[in-house]
C-alpha cells in the first residue's frame, strides 16, 4: 500500500507545469466573474468563482469519489487537490484518495475561455477490491437555496420549478433533495440553474460517449450494477444541503427519483439505480465537463442561449436522406392503408409496422391526434396533384371518399372524432364513466381539411361542402369561447358538455379558425382566434412554459405544446403581420427546439440487433423526447421543418435553418425505404417510438400510427409550398 501511495505522489510531482509558489491564482472569466485557485483550510487546493467580489461557487473539494462494496455500503469521499499547476489559461490538478486496498489518482485539467471552464477529468486505480466507484464533480451555489427557488433547465425533462411536472417526475414536487439525471435521458447533456438575480450556471458534458451494456438497459427495478464497459454518466443537482451543488457524476448512477423504462406514464419510482466501476488494479476514467456561467433577464432568455451553447458545442450531424425518395415512398405506404367497410374510408389508429406482424389493429379511424385520417387526406390529395405521381388518380379517389365519409360526422355538438369501421361515431381515447371528446382532435383534422381546400382552389378546385362542414364546428366552437379568450379541452361526447374546462391548449385551433377567415372571409374566427392567442399568451408562455399539448398526458410540460404553438403563432403572425406574432413564434419554436436529440446514443454492443427497435449504427440525432415524466422519444417534429424554415426566412438566423435541416432529414433515419426496410412491412413504414434511456432502442410496442407518417410528409410538402428554392436547396445540400 505504501508503494502504491509513492507511486502516485510521484505523478503529482512530475506535472509538466511548474508548481506554483503562491497560495492563489487568479484568471477572468468575464467582466464580472473570476476564478480563484487557492489553498483550502486542509492544505488542499480548491477553487472559488466570483461575481462582482463576492463569492458566487465554490469548489473547494473538487473531487469527489462514491464508492460501494457489499461489506460498508456507499461511502462518499471528497477532497481537494495535492497539488497544483497552471499555465496561461490552464490549471492542472491532480489529487490522490486512498480507500481500502486502492488507490484513486485523479488528474484534472481545467482550460478557462470566456464565461467557461472546461474540465478533462482522468481517474486511475491503483489495486484491486471488491465493489465499485463513482468519480464526480460538483460546484457550490454559495447562497441558500431550495429547489424551487432555483429554475431548473434539463431539455426535454425540466423547465423552471415544480410547476407543471408531475410529483414523482424526475425534478418534479417529490423529487427536492436530489436530482440526478442519466444523461441519455437528456436530448443534450446539459442540466443548468437560473437564479433568482439573474446569473446561471449551466454544466455540460462536451465530449459524450454514453455507451453501455444489455444489463443495464433492461434493468427495471433499478438494481445496482458494476461494470467496466459504463460510458454514460449523470447530470444534476443535490439540493440535499442548504447551498446546492451542481456537477457530473461518472458512471451515472440516478436518483432520487429514476423511470422503470418502457413504462409510460407509471414507470416513475422514488429509489436509486446506482451504477459503479469495479475498483480494478490499471482501470480508467476519462471524460470531459463544461461549465458555462452567464447572466440573462428572463428564463426563457437563459436556457434558449445555453440550448444554443450545448448545439454549438455537440455539432449535430445531419444523416441526408433522399426525400423525393422519402415523399413517394410515405405517400404510397399511405394508400395502401386506406380502407373502405359499411361505408366508412379510412385508415387504422394502429397497424404493427414489422414483418409478419398483422395484430393488434384499430378498428377506428379518427380525424385527429394520433389518428390523423383528415391529414392523411390532406396528402393524398396534394400527391394527386403531382404530374409525377403515378398513382395520383387512385390517391385523388381515397383522399375524397375519406372527406366525405367524415361530413357525415355531426361536429354541432360533436357526436365523435371518427368512426368504428362498422359506422359507429367514435373517440380517440376511451374515457371511464363517459367518453369525451378533445378539442385538440378538430385542430387537428379540420386544419388540415382546410389545407387541403386552400391548395386545391389554387388549383382551381372548389370544395364548398367541406368548408360548410368544418363551418358548423367554427360556429358551435365560438360559443364555447371563455370571455378571457381559452376554450375548454374536453366535452362528452354527443352532447357537448364541458367535462374538461382547462383552457390551457386553446392554441390548438388557431391555425383552424385562422385559416376558416381566409377562405370564407368572415372575420369572427380570426378574432377568436386572435383572443385565444392572448390568453395562451398570459398563461404560462410569456414565461417560456408551453403546457398541454398531448391529450394523454394533459397539462403538463410537453413537446408538442411548443410545436402546435409555433404553428399558431405564425399563423397569426401571417394573417396580421404583427410581429409580436413572430416574435412569439420565436419563443415558442426556441422552446420545442430543446426536445432534439443533439448527439448520437449508441445501442447496447451486446444487444441482438435483430431485436432492437432502433438499430445498431444508426445516428439518434434529430429524434425528440415527447413529453415530461417519461423518456420515450419519437420523429414528431418531422411536421415542423416548414415552421423553423419559416423562422428563418422571417429572421435570418441561420440557426433556425440549421434545426429545419436536422428534422427534413434525421428524423426519416429509421424509415424503411427500398433497399433498406430493416425488419419493417416495406418502404414508407415507420415505428411510433423508442427510448434512448432504459430499455435503450426499444419502444413500448411496433405499432405504427397514421400520425408518423402525416408528419414525415408534412415538414416536406409545406416546405416546399413555402418556399420552392428554399426546397430544393435543403433537399440537395451538397
Amino acid at each position: 500500500m505504501k508503494h502504491l501511495m509513492i507511486i502516485c505522489i510521484l505523478l503529482n510531482t512530475f506535472t509538466g507545469c511548474s508548481l506554483m509558489d503562491k497560495n492563489k491564482k487568479r484568471y477572468d472569466l468575464s467582466g464580472d466573474l473570476v476564478v480563484q485557485f487557492q489553498r483550502t483550510g486542509k492544505e488542499k487546493w480548491g477553487l472559488e468563482i466570483e461575481r462582482n467580489g463576492e463569492p458566487f461557487f465554490t469548489g473547494d473539494e473538487p473531487v469527489s469519489l462514491e464508492l460501494f462494496t457489499n461489506e460498508r455500503g456507499t461511502e462518499v469521499l471528497n477532497t481537494g487537490y495535492d497539488h497544483l499547476a497552471a499555465g496561461k489559461g490552464v490549471i492542472t490538478g491532480k489529487a490522490s484518495v486512498s480507500y481500502g486496498d486502492a488507490v484513486f489518482c485523479v488528474t484534472d485539467t481545467w482550460n478557462i475561455e470566456t464565461g467557461i471552464m472546461k474540465l478533462d477529468r482522468k481517474v486511475e486505480v491503483q489495486g484491486d477490491m471488491d465493489g465499485g466507484f463513482m468519480s464526480g464533480i460538483g460546484l457550490i451555489y454559495t447562497t441558500p437555496a431550495t429547489r424551487d427557488s432555483v429554475r431548473i433547465f434539463a431539455p426535454g425533462m425540466i423547465y423552471g420549478t415544480t410547476d407543471y411536472l408531475t410529483g414523482t417526475a424526475i425534478g418534479g414536487s417529490e423529487c427536492t433533495d436530489f436530482i440526478r439525471i442519466r444523461e441519455d435521458r437528456l436530448p443534450a447533456p446539459l442540466f443548468g440553474a437560473y437564479f433568482s438575480n439573474g446569473t446561471s450556471l449551466t454544466v455540460l458534458n462536451s465530449k459524450p460517449d454514453s455507451r453501455t451494456t444489455k444489463e443495464d438497459s433492461r434493468d427495471l427495478e433499478a438494481s445496482t450494477l458494476i461494470d467496466e464497459q459504463y460510458r454514460f454518466g449523470s447530470i444534476g443537482a443535490d439540493f440535499d444541503k442548504e447551498n446546492p451543488a451542481f456537477g457530473y457524476w461518472f458512471p451515472g448512477s440516478e436518483g432520487g427519483i429514476t423511470y422503470k423504462g418502457r413504462t409510460y406514464p407509471y414507470g416513475q419510482m422514488k429509489k436509486w439505480s446506482r451504477r459503479y466501476h469495479p475498483i480494478r488494479d490499471g482501470l480508467q476514467q476519462e471524460y470531459q465537463v463544461s461549465f458555462r456561467f452567464a447572466a440573462d433577464s428572463a428564463f426563457h432568455e437563459y436556457y434558449t442561449r445555453a440550448w444554443r451553447w450545448a448545439w454549438s458545442t455537440l455539432q449535430p450531424g445531419i444523416n441526408y436522406q433522399d426525400i423525393e425518395m422519402v415523399k413517394r415512398s410515405v405517400l404510397s405506404m399511405l394508400g395502401e392503408n386506406v380502407e373502405s367497410h359499411n361505408g366508412i374510408t379510412g385508415i387504422r389508429n394502429f397497424i404493427p409496422a414489422p414483418k409478419g406482424m398483422d395484430e393488434p389493429r384499430s378498428n377506428k379511424t379518427i380525424m385527429g391526434f394520433t389518428g390523423k385520417t383528415l391529414e392523411t387526406a390532406n396528402f393524398l390529395l396534394a400527391g394527386s396533384l403531382s404530374e409525377e405521381n403515378p398513382l395520383s388518380r387512385k390517391h385523388r379517389e381515397l383522399g375524397e371518399a375519406i372527406v366525405r365519409t367524415f361530413l357525415n360526422l355531426n361536429l354541432s355538438p360533436p357526436a365523435g372524432e371518427g368512426f368504428t369501421f362498422e359506422g359507429k361515431p367514435e373517440v380517440a381515447l376511451g374515457r371511464i364513466p363517459e367518453p369525451v371528446v378533445y378539442l385538440r382532435s378538430f385542430g387537428d383534422g379540420l386544419k388540415e381539411l382546410l389545407k387541403a381546400v386552400k391548395r386545391e382552389r389554387q388549383a382551381g378546385i372548389e370544395h364548398g361542402d367541406w368548408i360548410a362542414w368544418a363551418g358548423t364546428f367554427a360556429d358551435w366552437l365560438l360559443f364555447q369561447q371563455s370571455e378571457t379568450g381559452g376554450f375548454p379541452r374536453t366535452w362528452k361526447q354527443g352532447t357537448g358538455e364541458v367535462v374538461d374546462p382547462f383552457p390551457e391548449s386553446s392554441y390548438t385551433v388557431i391555425p383552424f379558425l385562422v385559416l376558416m377567415s381566409e377562405l370564407t372571409g368572415d372575420g369572427r374566427y380570426v378574432q377568436a382566434a386572435l383572443k385565444a392567442g392572448e390568453f395562451c399568451w398570459n398563461t404560462s408562455q410569456s414565461r417560456g412554459i408551453f403546457i398541454g399539448g398531448t391529450i394523454d398526458n394533459p397539462n403538463v410540460i410537453d413537446k408538442e405544446a411548443g410545436t402546435i404553438s409555433l404553428e399558431a403563432h405564425l399563423a397569426l403572425y401571417r394573417y396580421t403581420r404583427d410581429k409580436k406574432w413572430l416574435d412569439r413564434a420565436i419563443m415558442a419554436g426556441n422552446f420545442a427546439e430543446t426536445w432534439i436529440y443533439l448527439w448520437n446514443v449508441p445501442m447496447p454492443e451486446d444487444e441482438d440487433d435483430s431485436a432492437l427497435h432502433w438499430k445498431k449504427g444508426l445516428p439518434t440525432v434529430g429524434m425528440q423526447l415527447i413529453s415530461t415524466g417519461h423518456s420515450l422519444t419519437d420523429e414528431y417534429m418531422a411536421f415542423d421543418v416548414d415552421e423553423f424554415a419559416e423562422l428563418f426566412l422571417n429572421t435570418s438566423d441561420n440557426h433556425y435553418y440549421d434545426v429545419a435541416m436536422i428534422l427534413l432529414h434525421n428524423t426519416k433515419t429509421m424509415l424503411a425505404l427500398p433497399g433498406r426496410e430493416f425488419d419493417l412491412k416495406g418502404p414508407g413504414w415507420m415505428q411510433e417510438h423508442w427510448s434512448l434511456a432504459p430499455v435503450r432502442g426499444f419502444g413500448m410496442h411496433r405499432g405504427w400510427l397514421p400520425w408518423v407518417s402525416t408528419s414525415l410528409l408534412n415538414g416536406i410538402f409545406e416546405l416546399q409550398e413555402l418556399d420552392e428554392e428554399l426546397y430544393r436547396q435543403m433537399i440537395n445540400p451538397k
